[in-house]
């Protein structure tokens, strides 16, 4: 898999971010007055908001997030944790650009982040090495290498600037989007963006993720459907905090998926909901992020490969009990049970919280509909999907009532929304009820 050529010089220094984000705000103030000003030579009176979130703006908006990459870019992919149940239609519209349109840095710049980490004379480690990347995300860029030693490397290199920029980067983004119109100025995301911040300093630490990579290894040794599973090894030996080195795993893009057989749809979709409740309830430790890019699929062997493991997370016992009686109760239909349990993780803890009650407990209720089902759950024939944006939007409606829940909350909802939008994308049918049963 390769990317088209759309490199752009990463901006790396404070001062120059800060430049990019004002020139933006400029810039949207510019066609704040220029549309305003049409719509009055028509004869209309201009509405503040409708401007802000033109889709002039809104296209501005996400072009500079995806030039700037890093923490810009990453601060609107992490406001969709709940997979756009609680996100503007507007934001959504930024989300989308913002996953389809990653920019890879220019040879010069490139050579500069290698010379830097593995000194002058750094091709010398190597038989081949492809400049062209293979695939670029918002914190790094992917090529693929041959070692002198014979090591088929898949070589993550992260943008200049990421690391150092993160905590300014986070509150000049949140802070244009509320310029933008695009989040409600009473919305208080102070938690999340504070755990945001965490996310992204642990994402940039690209020997911490090797890390998580061999104790992702670990817990996968006792996952029962280990063979249909693969994983990439981590060189330790080659890799900094600024370039990870993981065995180049071979398959096709997950996306080809949808062109398999019904039956290997819903063998492999399965596995990634067997993986899931395994990783949550048994492990305890999370991969949060189901980007479909994340994934390979072997269609010869049908196995599955696992390729980021940047976002993984790990959970404390005392949460995973809480949120197992969670789910006990929701399967069961026991709204008081049920109740009782979203309280105890901290769902109703403000007053925000509490008045949002009902619809909380009606959305937990829904999104575990495929646990409840017997038999296998038809993705394709259900607009699950659509039912908890719908219900998720009468929360966000009202900015004074909607309460953040946790953020362990936050990434674990991530994750299973995720699922949800791959197996409906992929029309799988899973007998969902029957996995989580295992489990419980």
């Amino acid at each position: 898999m390769s990317v088209k050529d759309d490199s752009a010089t990463v901006p790396h220094t404070r001062l120059s971010r800060f430049g990019q984000l004002s020139a933006l705000a400029s810039r949207v103030a510019g066609n704040i007055v220029l549309e305003g000003s049409k719509e009055l030579a028509r004869g209309r009176v201009p509405v503040a908001r409708e401007l802000l979130i033109s889709e002039h703006n809104l296209r501005h908006l996400a072009d500079k997030l995806a030039t700037m990459r890093g923490a810009a870019m990453k601060a609107g992919q992490l406001l969709s944790m709940d997979a756009g149940a609680l996100i503007p239609e507007e934001l959504s519209f930024v989300l989308d650009r913002l996953r389809d349109g990653a920019k890879t840095m220019p040879s010069l710049q490139l050579l500069q982040v290698l010379e830097s980490n593995w000194g002058t004379d750094w091709q010398d480690r190597f038989r081949r090495f492809s400049y062209n990347p293979i695939a670029a995300a918002s914190i790094g860029q992917v090529h693929q290498g041959l070692t002198r030693d014979g090591r088929d490397l898949a070589i993550k290199i992260q943008y200049p600037g990421v690391k150092a920029s993160i905590d300014s980067d986070l509150d000049n983004v949140f802070g244009l989007l509320r310029l933008s119109g695009v989040i409600p100025k009473d919305l208080d995301l102070t938690p999340l963006l504070e755990e945001a911040r965490e996310q992204l300093k642990q994402e940039a630490d690209y020997l911490l993720e090797g890390r998580k990579i061999g104790l992702y290894r670990e817990h996968l040794s006792a996952f029962r459907f280990r063979d249909q599973v693969e994983i990439p090894a981590f060189y330790d030996d080659i890799s900094t905090p600024e370039i990870l080195c993981m065995e180049y795993m071979h398959g096709k893009p997950f996306t080809d998926l949808s062109h398999a057989s019904q039956a290997a749809r819903d063998q492999m979709v399965s596995v990634l909901f067997e993986l899931f409740f395994a990783e949550f309830l048994h492990f305890r430790c999370v991969q949060t992020d189901p980007n479909m890019a994340n994934y390979l699929y072997r269609p010869e062997s049908r196995q599955l490969v696992l390729l980021d493991f940047g976002a993984t997370r790990e959970f404390e016992q005392t949460f995973v009990t809480n949120y197992k009686a969670a789910l006990l109760a929701a399967i069961s239909e026991d709204r008081v049970g049920l109740r009782q349990a979203l309280s105890d993780l901290g769902f109703f803890s403000s007053g925000a919280g509490r008045q949002n009650e009902a619809i909380v407990l009606d959305l937990f209720h829904l999104a575990t509909e495929p646990m409840r089902i017997s038999g296998d759950y038809d993705f394709a024939a259900s607009d699950l999907v659509r039912r908890i944006h719908e219900q998720g939007m009468a929360v966000s409606g009202d900015p004074e009532a909607w309460h953040t829940p946790p953020s362990d909350v936050l990434f674990l909802h991530r994750k299973l929304a995720g699922l949800y939008l791959i197996a409906s994308r992929m029309r799988a049918r899973v007998n969902v009820s029957s996995i989580i049963s295992g489990f419980l």
